[in-house]
């Protein structure tokens, strides 16, 4: 089933772009079409340049970085007639530029996940996410083929988009589909004691809703948000976790639970 129809693999020489090239071809194979991979080398303030400019060594400096940079990508994404584009920016905004004009349905990037660094998302993910109105897809991990997919719902407009495309990603992998909400425990606290179950229980049955070929499993937590859903997430193995977002934008949850997960995500915009 083609759930993307153009792929865009962000990478540069870290070691997560090489789960960027796992994830992104690994998709394709199943869901997608061909592969772009695009490098950025960053562009220095104007301000440094209006300094340094006129300096020889700087400039050359900077030509053999950038030639270099360029040289290993080409040899680590180039192989079996993958395209590398070599680019010059502002990494955030040329990577949502390039995905834009290529029409690409989805963007690969790589994160380290909460553990493995004391920043587990940089600021160029966070800004693709905010800058860009394509899905984008966080890894930080070998691709294999998903089986175990968690759908957040917060009962708003986004999460049909959500539930689209993780329906069709479970179907095409023969995944079980985890659909899960959380109740904020700022109205949790609010709710006389009586009523919870019966809260968690209509909950529950509004998210056991049948998707046709899919196994579903509904999850109904309270607490906070973001950290109850990286918790379990964590907890039961989670191959990958579906949010819906408005385009050109992050929300908070979403944006705190990047900073404490360990599992894979993808961020929704639609198909």
């Amino acid at each position: 089933m083609r759930v993307f129809h153009r792929i865009v693999g962000a990478v540069d020489l870290s070691e997560s772009s090489r789960y960027v090239k796992s994830w992104a071809e690994g998709l394709a194979r199943t869901l997608g079409d061909a592969v772009d991979y695009v490098g950025v080398f960053p562009k220095f303030p104007d301000i440094y340049m209006t300094v340094l400019g006129w300096n020889r060594q700087f400039l050359d400096n900077i030509n053999r970085a950038k030639t270099e940079m360029f040289q290993s990508m080409s040899r680590r994404f180039g192989r079996d007639g993958s395209r590398v584009h070599e680019l010059e920016g502002i990494p955030d905004e040329t990577i949502a530029r390039f995905a834009e004009d290529r029409r690409a349905s989805l963007i690969v990037m790589g994160f380290r996940g909460a553990g493995k660094s004391r920043i587990p998302i940089g600021s160029t993910a966070l800004g693709v996410i905010r800058k860009s109105s394509k899905n984008v897809l966080l890894v930080n991990s070998e691709f294999s083929p998903p089986k175990r997919i968690a759908v957040t719902h917060s009962f708003k407009p986004t999460d049909k988009k959500a539930l689209l495309i993780a329906s069709a990603m479970a179907k095409s992998f023969g995944a079980t589909l985890y659909r899960i909400h959380v109740i904020d425990s700022h109205f949790y606290g609010l709710i006389p004691e009586d009523l919870k179950a019966e809260l968690k229980f209509e909950i529950e049955m509004e998210l056991s809703k049948s998707v046709p070929g899919v196994e579903t499993v509904p999850v109904v937590l309270d607490g906070d948000v973001p950290m109850e859903l990286a918790h379990w997430s964590a907890k039961n193995d989670m191959d990958l976790v579906v949010f819906g977002s408005e385009p050109n934008r992050i929300g908070l949850a979403i944006q705190e639970f990047l900073m404490q997960t360990v599992n894979n995500v993808l961020v929704c915009r639609g198909l």
